[in-house]
């Protein structure tokens, strides 16, 4: 006797992890609105963070200048310099900045903002998330 699968046992085997993996690919598609909704408002709160520390570090003012039409902002040094450009994921379908003069938030070299507003994030399922920025620089998350 041989030993071995049979081609009945090989092809039950490749069902099942057939079944198996389309289960998780759609899984994964109904939370990925959600998943990239979080990630792109953690990614903009570091963000915030690195403008408002680099700016007390280097005793220069840094800012984030948000394009809401084009869902995209740029990090950079409020004297020109870009550092980074970030276009938000097509599951972000609205930006909303609010009490931020010409859509720019402005660090000065103390960390403080020159105006407090907030920047609101939606996603395709219409879930939104609110990031606030008080005029001392504090950083707020909410739903």
């Amino acid at each position: 006797m041989s030993q071995g699968f049979t081609l009945i046992e090989i092809l039950l085997v490749l069902g099942i992890i057939s079944i198996l993996t389309v289960g998780a690919v759609s899984v994964f598609l109904v939370f990925r609105p959600s998943l990239q909704l979080g990630g792109a408002v953690q990614e903009l709160i570091g963000d915030l963070r690195y403008a408002q520390q680099s700016a007390i570090t280097e005793q220069k003012e840094y800012c984030l200048q948000f394009w809401p039409v084009e869902k995209k902002y740029y990090l950079k040094k409020c004297d020109g310099e870009i550092i980074k450009e970030k276009k938000f994921p097509l599951e972000i379908i609205s930006l909303n900045v609010n009490g931020f003069t010409n859509n720019e938030i402005r660090y000065n070299p103390y960390g403080a903002v020159k105006e407090a507003g907030s920047i609101i994030l939606e996603n395709i399922e219409k879930k939104q998330k609110t990031i606030s920025i008080k005029p001392s620089g504090f950083i707020s998350l909410s739903d």
